[in-house]
């Protein structure tokens, strides 16, 4: 594997997928979604959720698992992120990371992708959820972690929200994090930079067995990914995959593969890598009238545009 490279401005909407955009819009129409927002975030829930996580987990700093941090750190300097958000470990031994909050959002990782992933497979994770940050997806996944809860424990009364949770809110928000998941999963790979360590992990997350981690069989896991890409063009088995994960928060891992691997087979992965790198000793420009920048503005001086930067 090469060097990693940092890629400078570079903006959420070039790896977006394009199923979570066309979920996104679907959802943003969803009636009662902009009150119920601004309800629940009035009564702290996000707040809540912090004080949950950590109270739980162990904080991970420049003194304290100095190791996963300092990746974490190289990861936001990768994608363009300022702002590194706090990092926890929790005690479970699948392979996970997970983020909460939308203010100010923080990453969980599990013991397990610490331990039984490479660090350039953990930069992949970690830029998973970096790229769930970037992209302004937090919000919405804050509600639907939040909803099932409310609408069991405080019932149809308490804080007047009850009217306005129902199973096709619930639905929506759903799907729209499973196919926020495709995007998130873009800004891992562009974060590692290395196609092998994001099939690894997904593998790994697959279920593949610690014994044979030295012989995972990545070509036979590709071809079941394309293998599996290609029910879609049946539309009986779109609709059985649709029932099968309606109540799931991310696609199957195969699935997921499946996806990854059209879009570095479309081109554009390495035509981000391209656009946004710039050379030792060359200018970078704003996107929209070309002033030179150093990169680390966050509006262009010249002609006022925003730069990407969180």
């Amino acid at each position: 594997m090469g060097e990693i490279k940092k890629l400078e401005l570079l903006h959420p909407s070039e790896y977006e997928h394009p199923l979570d955009r066309k979920a996104l819009q679907a959802l943003e129409g969803t009636p009662g979604l902009e009150s119920l927002t601004r309800k629940l975030f009035k009564h702290g829930v996000e707040r809540d959720l912090r004080l949950q996580y950590t109270g739980s987990y162990i904080k991970v700093n420049e003194r304290s698992f100095s190791e996963v941090y300092d990746i974490l750190v190289d990861v936001c300097n990768t994608l363009h992120v300022k702002k590194i958000p706090d990092l926890y470990i929790s005690w479970d031994y699948s392979i996970n990371g997970f983020t909460a909050g939308s203010e100010n959002p923080i990453i969980g990782l599990t013991s397990g992708a610490i331990d039984l992933l490479t660090d350039n497979e953990l930069r992949y994770v970690l830029g998973h959820e970096v790229g769930h940050i970037k992209s302004g997806h937090m919000l919405y996944q804050t509600m639907a972690e939040v909803i099932p809860i409310i609408g069991d424990i405080l019932g149809t009364a308490t804080l007047g929200i009850g009217g306005i949770i129902g199973t096709g809110l619930q639905l929506a928000l759903l799907y729209w994090w499973r196919m926020s998941e495709f995007t998130a999963d873009r800004a891992g790979l562009l974060a590692c930079q290395d196609e092998d360590s994001v099939i690894n992990a997904l593998i790994k997350m697959a279920g593949a067995p610690k014994k044979f981690f030295d012989r995972i069989e990545r070509d036979a896991f590709l071809e079941q990914a394309r293998e599996f890409r290609d029910y879609d063009y049946d539309s009986l088995d779109k609709v059985g995959k649709a029932l099968l994960v309606m109540d799931n928060t991310h696609p199957w891992t195969v699935m997921r593969a499946s996806e990854i691997l059209e879009w570095i087979e479309s081109g554009t992965y390495s035509e981000i890598i391209e656009r946004r790198t710039r050379e030792p000793g060359t200018a970078f420009k704003c996107p929209k009238c070309g002033t030179t920048l150093n990169g680390d503005e966050n509006f262009c001086g010249m002609c006022g545009s925003k730069l990407w930067c969180r």
